[in-house]
């Protein structure tokens, strides 16, 4: 009998971050993203501005390489933490913008760094006798990919984070509906899926709809424009720069990871450098013709938009005739925060937008019907749900099993489970401890709390 896959999820399941994934096989460990969490609002009143993933299962045998579905926080801004435990990292292996953007991450500790691989959508990549295949999804950031791991007794797919966006600005945006086909023509033993929207009916807009509401904003300030979001959310940076050139607006970028970003962004031709010079630090204060692209979108304590928002930043002072405009929306369990957040701009004569007041956010998440399309797709014998709280993974089952996938082969667990995988189904046989560990026992900077 040939040996099963054995899958162990360290983060992600039972919560919306700290996605990590350990997938064993012939004696090879591969570790599928390694990002960090966030705590519910009453949380932060503790400290804590972030958690990381709980690695102690993976001491005492090294890991032959860790595979990157994309460059969010939640999936990759852990690797330090894993690397300082000491556990061997032979490599780390993703697409080129997740490799760019983790290589910088990386550099800013004083820590080893393995052995960093670039590869193409499509490219296969060998980690012993197992075969790891990106393939390209659509998200909310450039080079998305969802991962196919192919061994001897079958191709075990996670999807990473995905929605089913055929409207993207380029190809490199687009999901790979034929390969994804394919594979499932090929045959999948099993699917690991994004479930994040997975409660949520019909489809996700394309990224492509925020565009037009993002330009009537821009078109209705009269004065100074600042902007927030994640520095990683390239595409909604991106539109921001090109609303800022077509109304003849100079643009500041401020928030050390935005300009990290945007810099590793625009060498990978993946973001449009603005048409005029970029403001200096004298120029942005009462003038009406600036455009401030910031951090703090998430209402972090020592980003820009919180500490400008309190008066403490020595750059930006929001007030009478801003527009603050919040292309994002608050991480689930954030919304206490970022409300409060929000109030002392308005307190400080600033006019507040955010997506509750026009269409300026799209998740990055597909919903119920993508999700049915994904697994019409790969056509799984087993589904595990992932990324997502209890009732996330629940409706992620729901739709599997609605799709003809046997309900004995979808399994609804938690962070720490052992599922065993074969070509006939799954089985859970055992347990590991697997919590969430907050940050500041590693000592790990965050850029949460980044200076401006």
């Amino acid at each position: 009998m040939p040996n099963p896959i054995r899958i162990t999820p360290i983060g992600g399941l039972g919560e919306v971050g700290r996605n990590m994934m350990v997938v064993e096989h012939d004696d090879v460990r591969i570790v599928i993203d390694c990002g960090i969490g966030f705590p519910h609002g009453s949380e932060r009143g503790l400290g804590v501005e972030t958690y990381l993933p709980d690695v102690r299962a993976l001491r005492g045998r090294p890991i032959d390489a860790v595979l990157l579905t994309h460059a969010h926080d939640d999936h990759c801004a852990a690797l330090a933490h894993l690397i300082r435990t000491g556990t061997p990292v032979g490599r780390i292996v993703s697409l080129p913008f997740t490799v760019a953007m983790t290589e910088a991450k990386l550099s800013e500790h004083d820590l080893p760094i393995p052995p960093l691989e670039a590869v193409d959508p499509g490219q296969e990549v060998a980690i012993g006798p197992i075969r790891a295949e990106f393939i390209r999804v659509a998200h909310s950031i450039p080079d998305a990919a969802a991962i196919a791991l192919h061994t001897s007794i079958g191709t075990v797919v996670t999807t990473g984070d995905y929605k089913l966006d055929a409207t993207g600005q380029d190809t490199r945006r687009q999901v790979d509906r034929a390969r994804l086909t394919a594979l499932g023509d090929a045959g999948v033993i099993a699917m690991l899926g994004d479930s994040t929207n997975a409660p949520l009916p019909g489809r996700t807009p394309s990224e492509a709809t925020t565009i037009e509401p993002l330009n009537d904003v821009v078109d209705e300030a009269s004065g100074r424009i600042i902007l927030t979001s994640f520095s990683s959310q390239i595409d909604r940076v991106d539109h921001a720069i090109l609303a800022a050139d077509r109304t003849h607006r100079q643009v500041m970028l401020l928030g050390r990871s935005m300009r990290r970003n945007v810099k590793i962004a625009e060498r990978l031709k993946e973001i449009h450098s603005p048409n005029l010079p970029p403001l200096g630090k004298r120029e942005v204060e009462g003038n009406p013709k600036a455009m401030i692209i910031c951090t703090g979108s998430q209402a972090e304590e020592f980003a820009v938009l919180s500490r400008a928002a309190r008066g403490e930043h020595p750059d930006l002072n929001p007030g009478n005739g801003d527009t603050v405009i919040f292309a994002s929306r608050p991480v689930p369990g954030n919304e206490g925060p970022v409300e409060e957040l929000q109030a002392m701009l308005r307190m400080r004569g600033a006019r507040v937008v955010t997506h509750q007041d026009a269409p300026i956010h799209v998740s990055g998440h597909a919903r119920a019907d993508e999700i049915a399309e994904m697994i019409r797709m790969l056509r799984p014998t087993s589904v595990i749900p992932i990324h997502g709280e209890q009732p996330m993974l629940a409706a992620q089952a729901e739709i599997a099993i609605a799709n003809g996938v046997d309900a004995a082969n979808v399994h609804v667990g938690q962070n720490g489970d052992v599922i065993e995988v074969s070509p006939t189904g799954l089985a859970l046989v055992d347990q590991v401890d697997a919590i969430a560990v907050p940050a500041g026992s590693d000592g790990l900077p965050l850029e949460a709390g980044e200076p401006g």
